[in-house]
C-alpha cells in the first residue's frame, strides 16, 4: 500500500498507528511525537489516499486487508455483540460514509434514528470514537480459524469469546474455552445478573498467571437450556461435570462472582472435581443482611418480599434493556460506590464487556435468573464447608449490593476456615476492576 500510494515512511507510520489506535491523539501518543505533527501528516494521507475523514482511512486499510483472512459466516457477524441487523449495516457504513447525513440516506433512516442507534453501538462495543469503531466493526469479518468462531479475536480489542456448546440429556449447555489448552483450567462462574461472558481483563489475568479460563452457562442463561430442579445449583453442577469430561478435565479450579451458593454445591456434589476456589463478593443469604444499598439492593429486597413477582419484574425490565439504559442504569446504581462509579463512567473496556453479559436479558432468556432469583428470595441457603483452607475470599470495601461486613459475617459461618482478603479500593465490580487480585487470590 505504502507504494501503491506513495506514502512516505513517515506517513505509513501515522497510518499504521491510527489503524492500530483508532485516534489521531492515541496514535500520536503511541508514535511519542507531537498531536500537531501526526494531524498534519493525518491531512497529507487524506488527500494522497483520496479519503475524506480518519474512519474512512481506517476502513481503506482494513478492507484492503481483509482479503488475507477468511470471514465469519454473515449471520454470526453482527450477532456476535448482539448488534442488531440494523445497527451493523450502520456501524459498517461508519467506514464508507463521509457523515451521518450520509449514512442516513443510504440506508433509508433519519438522521435522529443513525445517532440513537450509534450510541448504542458504541456502548455495546466499548468503542470511544468513530475510528476505533471501524477497526472493531472491520474485525467482526476476520477469523483465523477454521472451525467457526472458535478463538475469535478482533485485532487487540479484547472482545474474543470463544463459542461452544455440548448436549447433555436433550439440553443445551453453553461454554466458552479460552485456552491454552495445555494450561490449568479455571471455571469463571457468572453472578446471577449476567451470563457466562467474564471480564475480558480477568480472562488476560489468568492466562498470564498461567491459567486456562472456561465459563459455563448455567441453566436458563445465555445458550444453555433450563433445567427444572428443586436445588437451583444442583444441575448447573452437572453441567459443569459435562463440559469438563468433554473437555478431558479432571480437576478444576474456580473463581465465584457473586454466587458463592453456586461453588459451594459444586464442590459438594463433585468433591473430587473441584481444587482452590475464590469468592468475589459473594452475596449472603437473604434474611442475613438487613441492609441493601441502591436501586439494585431494593430490587432483589422486593424479590426477598414477593419471590412470585421475579419474573413478571424481570420481563418488564429486560423489555427496557437497551444499552443506553442499561448504562444509564449502572450510573445510578452505583452512585454510592466510587469506585464502581468511576469504572462506569471512564472505562469503556468495562462497559462492552457488561452490556455483552447482560445482553441475553433484553432477548428473554431470563429463566435462569427468575429461578435463581426465586430460590435466593424464599431464603435458600447452602450447608457449611469447614476446612477450606485453599479457598480465598475476595470482598471489596465499596460493595453496595449488601453491607459487606455482614455479607462476610455469613460466610465465615459457612467457610469459617477460608481467609478473606479485603479491596479497600474495589466496589462490586472488583472481578472487572482488580482482576490482578482474583488472579493473586487463586495463585495463593
Amino acid at each position: 500500500m505504502t507504494e501503491a500510494y506513495g506514502l512516505s515512511s513517515r506517513q505509513s507510520d501515522v497510518l499504521a498507528a491510527l489503524v492500530q489506535n483508532g485516534t489521531i491523539r492515541e496514535a500520536a501518543r503511541g508514535l511519542d511525537i507531537s498531536y500537531t505533527a501526526t494531524r498534519n501528516a493525518v491531512a497529507e494521507l487524506k488527500q494522497k489516499l483520496g479519503v475524506a475523514t480518519v474512519p474512512m482511512m481506517i476502513g481503506l486499510v482494513l478492507d484492503l486487508a481483509s482479503d488475507h483472512f477468511p470471514t465469519v459466516a454473515p449471520a454470526r457477524q453482527h450477532d456476535l455483540f448482539s448488534l442488531t441487523e440494523r445497527q451493523y449495516a450502520i456501524a459498517r457504513s461508519t467506514g464508507i460514509a463521509k457523515s451521518r447525513q450520509e449514512i442516513a440516506a443510504t440506508l433509508g433512516l433519519s438522521e435522529s434514528v443513525i445517532d440513537a442507534e450509534l450510541k448504542e453501538i458504541h456502548l455495546v462495543l466499548g468503542a470511544r470514537s468513530a475510528g476505533e469503531l471501524v477497526r472493531i466493526v472491520a474485525a467482526l469479518g476476520i477469523n483465523p480459524s477454521e472451525g467457526g468462531i472458535t478463538n475469535f479475536s478482533p485485532l487487540d480489542h479484547g472482545h474474543d469469546l470463544p463459542i461452544a456448546t455440548i448436549d447433555r440429556t436433550g439440553r443445551n449447555i453453553g461454554y466458552s474455552d479460552f485456552g491454552p489448552a495445555d494450561a490449568s483450567p479455571v471455571l469463571i462462574l457468572h453472578s446471577t445478573i449476567t451470563s457466562r461472558p467474564p471480564p475480558t481483563r480477568l480472562v488476560a489475568a489468568l492466562q498470564q498467571a498461567g491459567f486456562r479460563p472456561i465459563a459455563i452457562d448455567r441453566p436458563g442463561f445465555g445458550d444453555s437450556d433450563m433445567a427444572e430442579s428443586d436445588d437451583p445449583y444442583g444441575p448447573a453442577a452437572d453441567d459443569v461435570s459435562a463440559v469438563c469430561a468433554a473437555l478431558g478435565v479432571t480437576q478444576i479450579d474456580v473463581i465465584a462472582r457473586g454466587s458463592g451458593q453456586a461453588a459451594v454445591r459444586l464442590a459438594q456434589i463433585y468433591p473430587g472435581l473441584v481444587r482452590r476456589t475464590v469468592l468475589v463478593n459473594p452475596t449472603p443469604r437473604v434474611d442475613f443482611t438487613k441492609t441493601d444499598r441502591g436501586p439494585l439492593g431494593a430490587v432483589k429486597r422486593s424479590f426477598a418480599r414477593r419471590p412470585w413477582a421475579v419474573s413478571v419484574m424481570i420481563r418488564t425490565l429486560a423489555a427496557y434493556a437497551t444499552p443506553h439504559r442499561i448504562y444509564e442504569g449502572m450510573l445510578r446504581s452505583f452512585r454510592e460506590s466510587a469506585p464502581d462509579e468511576a469504572l462506569v463512567r471512564d472505562d469503556p473496556q468495562f462497559t462492552a464487556d457488561y452490556l455483552r453479559a447482560t445482553r441475553g436479558f433484553a432477548q428473554g432468556r431470563i429463566a435462569g435468573y427468575v429461578a435463581e432469583q426465586s430460590a435466593w428470595g424464599a431464603g435458600y441457603d447452602v450447608t457449611a464447608m469447614p476446612g477450606m483452607t485453599d479457598w480465598r475470599i475476595v470482598q471489596g470495601q465499596h460493595f453496595i449490593l449488601h453491607d459487606p461486613v455482614d455479607a462476610i459475617k455469613y460466610w465465615r459461618d459457612l467457610l469459617p476456615d477460608t481467609p478473606v482478603h479485603w479491596i479497600e479500593d474495589a466496589g462490586q465490580m472488583l472481578a472487572y476492576s482488580h482482576p490482578d487480585a482474583v488472579a493473586d487470590a487463586l495463585r495463593r
